[in-house]
């Protein structure tokens, strides 16, 4: 009892150090030391003896626990790690001097700084003006003193084009003095904002200037608003409206006909004139007065001309007022005007109305104004048309689609308010027309953007770990077949898995192609040769029912590509077309040179002017429904039957056409078929020089594979690094492994001038390989270098990855494929 509490007093005492294993390891073996001298030294076995005896096994038990919770804890927080770097959002946390402790790809994707700068600094550098840079410092200064807080402020790329990022930034409590910086792409939605500023500022405009006077007065009968004509007669400005509290009552001489009809105002040069005002009501929900809207003309009153321009109250024409003046401003507004009856029959309507729908007059008034509507938008749009009819809502807002004359779907938002009659019954209905086409279709091409990318994202990341997978499962295959060669039982089973695995490769390169991450290797080509070499096994897969024609164009331009994804997309188009005709049909692939003078644009994608070479790929198939023409390129859509496609096939061939910088269209007529037209970026023969490829030994060429030289192998994956390590020593060489980027380091730094070669992954928890490699090449400038990943060659630095010293190797590689790449580094094949 008396040694448990000594140990419960130590472990309070020792209490901040409880995380810390090696702290209990140095405690536990000076008791045990305590103990062996009493009872072995001294041969005293006293009561120390027995104290020490109990602390040092306690000690040990707990330095065991403090490792296992130290994993735990280590493991949780690399899983959090890859959590937050797949976020598409930038995340970035700093310490209370600014210096970085983390931050994730999205970051660097969104903010690109210059490699090299701290984070913070090269944030500032990339805001453009002045006032950004002033949002910067309060942010940053708010931040300091542990103040959450947001700005929006513009940056100026690398390439020139002007962004917008919405940053905000929350304190950390604990430890205190770090910040969590959050930054998003908000450049989209700034330029709706802006095209609606825009918009609301033209409107504004026209009414402001409009040759009649229009004001708004609140209950108090104080003007709200007064536009510019009828400022100018009175003499008074806006700022002195709202300065004042000014109202109509101010200005009044003489009433005549009460607040509706002829006036006598006192103008601004302090002369009385005649003016004939309207003034509309406004009321909300419960029947309370808002404020009222007035229209105010000069014109003519002084010849006593208003009774003759008097509108006529009638049911259906009430409201508008048919003065000639306000006639024209009826039929001139710049927003589409609708009068209806209580039937929803079109009583009149102004010029922007019809110019919208392209339609004849004659062709809408006195018709429904359904049989312009979508069929399918008909209830919403009776059920919210008969809330203003019956009086249960002063004015309501919805969205329709019109056709036009010429059969384009318009995208329309729809203002309905209701007139009334000399007793004030409700005797129809006004509807403002304004076409939103535009920025509906902004706002999907938005949020498709942001799906594919997010798609992509996933994709990529779920083929890099099933790149690692395939890595060992492969690798370790190939070293098996090596030990069960053909006759051995064992060899056709082991042949069935590897095989597998090459396929599973194949459909993990299909994911790559869709995200744009897959490694390429690109070299200029002759369009018109790979087609030729594809024409045999085209004319086998189309079958004989279908006709394969060729149309090469003449003295096409070369184009640089990866002549095996290359042949991939025409494959995939070619089978697709023969699948769409029933295996009866012909198919025409052409090509030919292409000057593009105007951009070009289909769904979100825009290609710019420049010299192209086009491979057009036509059937005579039963065409792509128009509602399908947007989904084509998406994965995993498709409209075959289950057990006939996966959805992958045109997703693919779009991931690998603009990750060649090349672009991909589709116009397709229903029973008529589909021309899928692909432009590549033309270059110069005299451009690029051309590149002799290397040619590889055959799979288990011993004797062309081995080598001394000593490798560092840096990888966190541990069947993959286990099968590197393996399949290097079996060639004769000796290898160091390493499980992370720091543990590669330390290794490094007591073993320098033993290591001949570093293979190390990209990324990596702690410390990633490129990293890895500057520190390296600081001490060692020509020490060789290859970089393997699942994803593309891309992520490697721009700084590092123009390095002729440096190599790369996709995952998964094959066994021939490490040795060779070693022994080609090495200088040796």
């Amino acid at each position: 009892m008396l040694a448990l509490s000594f140990s419960m007093r130590l472990h309070r005492r020792l209490k901040r150090v409880v995380r810390q294993p090696i702290s209990w390891a140095v405690v536990g073996w000076v008791a045990f030391l305590v103990t062996i001298i009493n009872h072995f030294l001294l041969q005293a076995d006293s009561m120390v003896t027995y104290v020490s005896l109990v602390i040092g096994i306690g000690c040990m038990g707990m330095f065991g626990w403090a490792v296992g919770s130290a994993g735990n804890a280590g493991a949780f927080g690399d899983l959090l790690r890859q959590a937050i770097d797949v976020l598409p959002e930038a995340r970035l946390i700093t310490a209370r001097d600014g210096s970085t402790v983390y931050a994730n790809p999205g970051f660097k994707r969104l903010m690109p700084i210059m490699p090299g700068k701290p984070e913070i600094t090269g944030m500032v550098d990339l805001l453009d003006g002045e006032g950004a840079q002033a949002e910067f410092k309060r942010l940053r200064g708010n931040a300091r003193n542990g103040v959450g807080d947001y700005c929006e402020v513009p940056v100026r790329l690398s390439d020139g084009s002007r962004e917008w990022r919405r940053i905000s930034v929350t304190p950390l409590g604990k430890p205190v003095g770090f910040t969590l910086w959050l930054v998003r792409d908000v450049s989209a939605r700034r330029e709706m904002e802006t095209a609606q500023r825009k918009e609301f500022r033209q409107m504004f405009d026209f009414l402001d200037n409009l040759p009649v006077g229009f004001f708004s007065s609140d209950q108090q009968g104080r003007f709200r608003f007064v536009n510019q004509t009828l400022g100018d007669w009175l003499g008074v400005s806006p700022e002195m409206v709202r300065a004042t509290g000014l109202g109509l009552a101010d200005f009044v001489l003489d009433l005549r006909d009460g607040p509706n009809g002829v006036m006598s105002l006192k103008g601004a040069d302090g002369r009385p004139f005649d003016v004939y005002v309207r003034q509309t009501e406004l009321y909300d929900d419960q029947g309370n007065f808002v404020h009222n809207r007035c229209l105010v003309l000069r014109d003519g009153i002084e010849q006593g001309q208003v009774a003759q321009h008097r509108p006529e109250r009638s049911s259906s024409k009430a409201s508008l007022g048919y003065d000639p003046r306000v006639r024209w401003l009826f039929k001139e507004a710049p927003v589409g005007i609708a009068v209806l009856d209580l039937e929803r029959n079109v009583v009149d309507c102004n010029r922007a109305f019809l110019k919208m729908l392209g339609r004849h007059q004659d062709a809408i008034v006195g018709r429904s104004l359904f049989d312009q509507i979508k069929s399918e938008y008909h209830d919403d749009a009776s059920r919210q048309l008969g809330k203003v009819a019956m009086g249960t809502m002063a004015a309501v807002r919805f969205d329709v689609q019109m056709p036009t004359a010429r059969a384009r779907m318009l995208t329309v938002s729809v203002f309905a308010g209701h007139m009334e009659d000399e007793t004030g019954q409700i005797s129809g209905l006004v509807l403002h027309f304004i076409d939103a086409t535009e920025q509906r279709d902004l706002e999907l091409q938005f949020t498709q953007a942001q799906k594919m990318q997010a798609i992509g994202q996933l994709a990529g990341g779920v083929a890099h770990d099933f790149n690692n997978v395939l890595t060992a499962l492969t690798g370790f295959c190939e070293i098996l077949l090596e030990r069960h060669p053909k006759g051995d039982p064992d060899h056709q089973e082991l042949q069935q898995i590897y095989q597998s695995g090459n396929r599973a490769t194949d459909l993990v390169r299909q994911l790559l192609a869709f995200s744009r991450k897959q490694t390429l290797r690109p070299k200029i080509v002759d369009i018109s040769e790979v087609i030729s070499d594809l024409s045999a096994m085209l004319n086998r897969s189309l079958g004989e029912t279908v006709v394969l024609r060729i149309d090469h164009g003449r003295d096409l331009k070369q184009i640089r590509v990866d002549t095996g994804q290359l042949e991939q997309v025409i494959v995939n188009l070619a089978v697709n077309a023969g699948h769409a005709m029933n295996g009866d049909g012909e198919v025409m692939i052409r090509t030919n040179n292409a000057l593009v003078h105007d951009p070009v644009e289909q769904a979100h994608d825009i290609m710019p002017p420049g010299s192209y070479v086009c491979i057009e790929v036509s059937d005579t198939g039963c065409g792509i429904a128009p509602e399908n023409l947007t989904k084509i390129f998406e994965p995993f859509f498709t409209t075959k039957d289950v057990d006939k496609g996966t959805g992958l096939g045109l997703s693919t061939v779009y991931g690998i056409v603009r990750q060649t910088d090349g672009y991909i269209f589709v116009d397709s007529v229903v029973g008529k078929g589909t021309t899928f037209s692909i432009y590549f970026p033309a270059v110069e023969e005299e451009a690029v020089a051309k590149k002799v490829e290397k040619k590889q030994p055959d799979l288990f060429d011993h004797a062309d594979l081995t080598g001394t030289a000593t490798i560092l192998l840096v990888e966190d994956e541990d069947p993959v690094r286990l099968f590197g390590a393996r399949a290097l020593s079996a060639k004769g060489y000796e290898v160091i492994e390493a499980p992370s980027g720091d543990a590669a380091w330390d290794i490094f730094k007591s073993q320098a001038n033993k290591i001949d070669l570093i293979i190390t992954d990209v990324v990596m928890p702690g410390m990633k390989g490129p990293d890895l490699v500057e520190l390296v090449r600081a001490s060692q400038p020509d020490m060789k270098v290859i970089f393997m990943s699942g994803y593309a060659e891309d992520v490697i630095p721009d700084g590092i990855e123009n390095d002729p010293t440096i190599h790369f190797l996709p995952k998964p590689f094959k066994l021939k494929d490490l040795a060779y790449k070693v022994k080609e580094v090495l200088g040796e094949a």
